[in-house]
């Protein structure tokens, strides 16, 4: 969700064939970029994709690794958390600043901070010292990304760009499925922290390719960022996201805090939405807020975000914990998600051409649905691993579909002196409304264990961190926790298929239709 850039050679042959000459490439009329430079400025895109996904993979095999010569097994989860919520806070910002200032400089930025960030990483002598340059990495990393799709954006018509996104959901695929295993044998073969490094060569062919090829041809806007609204957003992005962390280092967060943080982010999320209303330049623009063309794809995203980590968090507990199976096991019940995902995000780009945003959305949906009612009957019909497996395909069917109209509903909605911030925003909402959503449906969780077994939750949570048979627990104890594990999961999927319906109703304010081969505003 691993591409190297030997990987990434073969992939320029599956480029549309519009996009060989010059002559034949589906630029839109008064494109910010040169028709003769599309080639290359997408292969700079596709190397983009290929380290944002790559990386957020590739790190957790290395891990007992790190920690065995760092140590500070107490803070090590904050070697992940620290760099996804760097990268959240940013997409929004890097967004408005690609509008302002053009994309090929800001671009230039976030992989010169991603670049900076890998090589601190690979240089560190301490897990202090790892997590603060994954900090700096997570800053670059949040205008990797959506500034790619951005561009996308701008150098393609309808047809031309649902391609070329499709493609780059197969580059997250790959580096998804790839990124784990590709990590093992770096960590083996020449130690953790060629991890990092292997992004500095192909971080500077990024950023040699983007500075020479990217070429604009837009003037930057004289509008002035809105440095205080970005900071009231990341505050109060940071604090709601902190709240759901299971831990804060080595011990969990207590209630307490968990409900000042969240105090703490709707207050200034709310003094923030006060603020972008009064503003004449503000960072989000209030109008992406007022009408369903746009509300409908971030809403739906935020949906789709929930659906996507609560499926990757609660589907391999259910195999492991509830059904015996092996962590392998659990892992693996997942991978057919991911694939599933990158094939239908290939296949539903023509079905956005052809049959509109608004449809290929609800057929999205729908599939998911189907999906989350399958894991409601594998739950009830106490199912094989190999029947869950197939009902996660189904689920991963649907991402594909869902995600791809999100994104080309936005683009086409927005107008162009808007699209970066609002391109940012899809992204955006699905990392938030997923790490909020599975934080609720953690408690939910939680809350079934309490109330079922008591006291004996903890040694259910003890059950999973160590295996079956590290637990020192009877036969009779284990097959009651696996019970009250799969009862209080239950629960939990019947959300995802209540989202799931809610997300089919959301896609029908989508965008209906639009000429593929259309100017842009």
């Amino acid at each position: 969700m691993g591409p190297s850039l030997a990987a990434g050679w073969p992939i320029i042959g599956l480029l549309p064939a519009s996009t060989e000459l010059a002559a034949d490439v589906a630029v839109e009329p008064g494109a910010r970029f040169a028709p003769d430079r599309v080639r290359a400025v997408t292969f700079a895109l596709v190397l983009v994709t290929a380290l944002a996904s790559l990386e957020s993979t590739v790190v957790s095999t290395a891990m007992p690794t790190i920690i065995g010569e760092l140590r500070g097994l107490a803070v090590y989860s904050w070697v992940f958390s620290a760099y996804l919520l760097s990268a959240t806070v940013t997409m929004p910002i890097y967004g408005r600043l690609a509008d302002l200032y053009g994309r090929r400089r800001i671009l230039l930025i976030a992989i010169s901070l991603f670049v900076v960030g890998a090589g601190a990483c690979a240089a560190a002598q301490t897990m202090t010292h790892l997590i603060a340059a994954r900090v700096l990495q997570g800053l670059g990393a949040g205008g990797l990304m959506p500034v790619a799709l951005i561009v996308s954006g701008d150098l393609f018509s309808l047809r031309e760009r649902a391609r070329i996104q499709g493609l780059f959901s197969g580059i997250w695929g790959v580096a998804s499925l790839a990124g784990p295993m590709l990590g093992a044998a770096l960590t083996v073969t020449f130690g953790w922290r060629s991890i990092f490094s292997i992004n500095l060569p192909l971080g500077v062919l990024a950023f040699v390719l983007v500075a020479t090829k990217m070429i604009e041809s837009r003037a930057t806007r004289p509008d002035p960022l809105d440095v205080g609204g970005a900071l009231l957003l990341a505050g109060g992005i940071t604090a709601l996201l902190l709240s759901v962390l299971q831990k804060a280092g080595g011990a969990a967060l207590s209630p307490a805090l968990r409900v000042a943080l969240i105090v703490a982010g709707v207050i200034l999320l709310a003094v923030f939405a006060r603020q972008q209303a009064r503003r004449a330049h503000p960072l989000i623009p209030p109008n992406l807020f007022r009408h369903a063309r746009t509300v409908s794809p971030y809403l739906s995203g935020a949906l789709l975000g929930t659906t996507i980590f609560g499926v990757d968090t609660f589907v391999p507990l259910f195999v492991q914990g509830a059904r015996g199976g092996t962590a392998i096991a659990a892992g693996a019940v997942v991978t057919p998600v991911v694939l599933m995902w990158a094939v239908s995000a290939a296949l539903a780009a023509r079905a956005v051409v052809a049959f509109g945003f608004r449809r290929t959305a609800q057929f999205g949906s729908v599939l998911i649905l189907l999906g989350c009612t399958g894991l409601i009957a594998c739950a009830v019909l106490h199912a094989r691993v190999a029947t869950i497996t197939a009902t996660c395909a189904l689920i991963g069917a649907g991402l594909g579909p869902s995600s791809m109209s999100q994104v080309l509903a936005i683009q086409h909605a927005a107008e162009e002196h808007q699209r970066g911030v609002a391109t940012s925003l899809v992204p955006f909402f699905r990392a938030v409304g997923g790490a909020l959503g599975v934080g609720a449906l953690g408690a939910l969780l939680a809350a079934g264990l309490s109330r079922r077994l008591g006291p004996a939750a903890e040694a259910a949570g003890a059950l999973l961190a160590h295996g079956r048979a590290a637990t020192p627990v009877s036969a009779v104890e284990l097959q009651g926790l696996g019970a009250a594990l799969e009862a209080s999961l239950l629960p939990v999927f019947v959300v995802l298929l209540v989202l799931a319906a809610v997300n089919i109703a959301v896609a029908s304010s989508f965008p209906r239709h639009a000429d593929p081969d259309s100017p842009r505003v």
